[in-house]
């Protein structure tokens, strides 16, 4: 069975070949678009960034629907680097009719070639060699240069914002908490919104999905390629421990990884990233004032006022932030609750490896940081 559509699996490989082809092509658009690229003035711009299984879809489904906002989408894929061309081709084609289907996570999320996904990755890969690599610090201070890449991504947000006649550019970026100090130094009016989830669900949900990925892979292998390609490591064959500074405890998650220790191995790495990311907002106040955590819970229970905490730190206008109440707050609900089969150590485990930290965020749920 195939679970990867022509292009993802073949005309990517392709690019895949030729690695310098697609960012060259992305200096091209932009050497043509120039003029207009320079003229635009962007918003400030929004990431969603945690760690996968605490609501970030829903949050990214839901923002990008907000007027002024745009994000990546499934249909642009495998032509990330020229969103210009790609976007002014797309839409002198006929649109797909093709209904909109649950997303191979299986969580009721159901998606269309126009609906938003993470997809921004690719670039950080290109950029930084070593990129996900466990035995390499991942985080990236404000002081870290890499002017080209700055450029570069400055311009592919003002393609695609230039091209889909939008404002404010947005991303679901699950690897970027340690890339905040770096992102803020270029883009300081940037907003960052954090889910995320009570650590026994989470983890129970990303064991979950890393047992259906496998299965997929095992049905098809293109799956973990085309995994791979785009940056998604957090689950699945392929997936890495990700590095936070302590390169011994990554070294540790992934042999828990490696003995098929699962749930051992997602409770510390909650606790590396969400801890990280603590930390981070408690040695710096500019930093904390640009972070808002939204609890996957308290966004299922009350979903209006998790929505109208998310447009007031992101800027959402009044009008637009009705608008984005009244059209979500149906829509968001909690899942049907997992059954976590785990055995009293695991149990005992998870508590200590995330407790302090789950406690110390409960705080930061309901209010905005710097309010």
């Amino acid at each position: 069975m195939r679970h990867v559509p022509f292009a993802q699996r073949h005309v990517a490989r392709w690019l895949g070949w030729m690695p310098a082809l697609a960012p060259a092509l992305a200096r091209l658009e932009s050497t043509l678009l120039r003029e207009e690229i320079d003229a635009l003035q962007p918003g400030p711009p929004v990431w969603i960034c945690g760690m996968a299984r605490a609501g970030s879809t829903i949050l990214l489904e839901a923002l990008n629907s907000v007027p002024g906002f745009t994000s990546h989408q499934y249909g642009d894929y495998p032509w990330l680097w020229t969103p210009y061309w790609r976007n002014w081709l797309r839409a002198r084609l006929p649109r797909s009719i093709a209904p909109a289907s649950e997303r191979a996570h299986r969580d009721r999320l159901k998606v269309t070639a126009e609906s938003p996904e993470a997809f921004e990755d690719a670039f950080w890969m290109h950029a930084f060699p070593g990129s996900h690599d466990p035995l390499i610090d991942q985080r990236l201070a404000a002081d870290h240069r890499n002017d080209p890449f700055d450029r570069s991504f400055d311009d592919h947000q003002r393609k695609l914002l230039l091209i889909r006649g939008a404002r404010r550019y947005l991303a679901k970026a699950n690897y970027h908490l340690p890339r905040i100090p770096y992102l803020l130094r270029r883009y300081p009016e940037a907003r960052f919104v954090i889910p995320v989830r009570e650590p026994f669900a989470q983890v129970e949900s990303l064991r979950r999905q890393d047992a259906w990925f496998r299965e997929l892979d095992e049905e098809d292998s293109a799956v973990s390629m085309h995994m791979t390609r785009v940056g998604h490591f957090e689950f699945g064959p392929q997936k890495r421990a990700y590095n936070l500074g302590d390169t011994a405890l990554t070294v540790s998650i992934g042999n828990h990884f490696a003995r098929d220790e699962i749930v051992a191995g997602y409770a510390r790495q909650w606790a590396a990233q969400y801890g990280y990311a603590l930390n981070l907002i408690r040695g710096d106040s500019a930093i904390a004032r640009t972070c808002l955590w939204v609890g996957f819970d308290e966004l299922c229970a009350d979903p209006a006022n998790q929505l109208a905490r998310i447009s007031r730190h992101v800027g959402v206008e009044s009008n637009d932030a009705q608008q984005l109440f009244n059209d979500w707050t149906p829509r968001i609900s909690a899942p049907t609750p997992p059954l976590i089969e785990w055995s009293s150590e695991q149990r005992n485990d998870v508590e200590e490896v995330t407790g302090e930290f789950w406690q110390s965020i409960q705080p930061l749920l309901r209010t905005r940081q710097g309010d």
